[in-house]
């Protein structure tokens, strides 16, 4: 049958260069990857894939038919319809440009086996012959196929995690919560009535907010370094090639990274104040800081979370640049703290601007250097 399948000619205005006849594969659930196709052990698989070399066969055409009516996929997501007995022709440059990869995964679902399925690399001698080829975008679904990938199950875990602590908090206390949670609470300097004076870096509602601040930044690291962009060489402690739970183990311990370096911050900056005589006013800036990093993360949570649900692939582009948004918020965390926090007093000031360059810009070079 596959004798005879092979038999079946492209249109006279395409030379034939290469028939994938020989390299079709099916997917084995034993070893978890794609396997030459089988005669007589695959032949009732209705799948039947190829890997289509984009860079070798470039400025060619790709032509597909099959006797019978079936679907087209790329890389795993559903194109269009196979008409039954037309060709389909798909150029491999704009194939090549659009999914910017070297090798394609090109998957044909039909009737069983592999007998009605032909797929020919070709060269176009002219454009005719309209009414025998089908062009490849006509009828276009482009429909993705709903798929579960380790990372993204993860995420769907922490989003519920982050949920219920943010709930659990708002059920503590939630005047607290709300306040907290309100930017513009960030430049109250109204000394008679502070935050802090009431959420101390020791209660359970600061506490709460650094847990789940900390887990933002252990999440938003993850995705980073699953997506190849190695922050602080954070891939050392990572599992390689991990599932969720490994995943998840990597976000805990991530979280407790993050967790501890904020409150030995805070020890730093108690031993700082002191030395400046700012220790009155500690408490109110660690509260600011815990407060900005909140929403700050909460921000970036959401907007990673969302552009993973929505499978958009920005970070390729945007790879040059994606620490500028960290640089922007801290420096002007730093000079909102300088502003909200300012007393009066030039000396005060001078030492105020010291204290702050002490915890917030040393620390902010020194990672920048390091980051990458």
């Amino acid at each position: 049958m596959a004798e005879g399948a092979a038999k079946v000619n492209p249109p006279s205005q395409f030379f034939p260069v290469y028939n994938y006849q020989d390299d079709w594969l099916v997917y084995s659930e034993q070893y978890k990857n794609y396997v030459p196709f089988s005669q007589g052990v695959n032949e009732g698989t209705r799948f039947a894939s190829i890997y289509i070399d984009l860079v070798k066969n470039r400025r060619y055409s790709l032509l597909v038919h099959s006797e019978s009516e079936s679907y087209l996929f790329l890389e795993g997501a559903l194109q269009n319809r196979i008409a039954a007995g037309k060709w389909q022709e798909l150029n491999l440059d704009s194939l090549h440009r659009l999914y910017r990869k070297d090798e394609l995964l090109l998957t044909i679902y039909g009737s069983p086996g592999i007998a009605d399925k032909t797929v020919f690399i070709c060269n176009k001698k002219k454009l005719t012959d309209s009414e025998t080829i089908s062009p490849a975008r006509s009828g276009f679904i482009n429909i993705k196929p709903v798929t579960f990938t380790p990372f993204g199950t993860f995420a769907g875990i922490a989003l519920i995690i982050i949920l219920i602590l943010n709930a659990w908090i708002f059920n503590l206390n939630p005047l607290s919560f709300i306040r907290l949670i309100n930017p513009i609470e960030f430049f109250n300097n109204d000394p008679r009535d502070q935050l802090s004076k009431i959420n101390k870096p020791y209660s359970n509602t600061v506490i709460f907010f650094v847990a789940i601040s900390s887990m933002m930044m252990g999440f938003t690291v993850i995705y980073l370094s699953a997506n190849r962009l190695n922050l602080f060489s954070v891939s050392t402690i990572l599992s390689e090639k991990a599932n969720t739970l490994q995943i998840l183990g990597d976000f805990c311990i991530l979280s407790l990274i993050f967790f501890l370096l904020v409150y030995a911050k805070y020890i730093f900056m108690v031993l700082a104040g002191n030395m400046l005589n700012l220790d009155k006013q500690v408490d109110i800036i660690f509260l600011k800081i815990v407060q900005s990093s909140y929403l700050f993360y909460a921000l970036v949570f959401l907007v990673i979370f969302g552009l993973y649900s929505n499978h958009i692939n920005w970070l390729e582009a945007s790879r040059p640049y994606v620490l500028l948004p960290f640089l922007f918020f801290y420096i002007a965390r730093f000079v909102g703290l300088y502003v909200v926090a300012k007393p009066t007093g030039s000396l005060i000031n001078l030492y105020l601007f010291s204290y702050l360059c002490v915890i917030e810009i040393i620390p902010l070079i020194v990672s920048m250097k390091f980051a990458l």
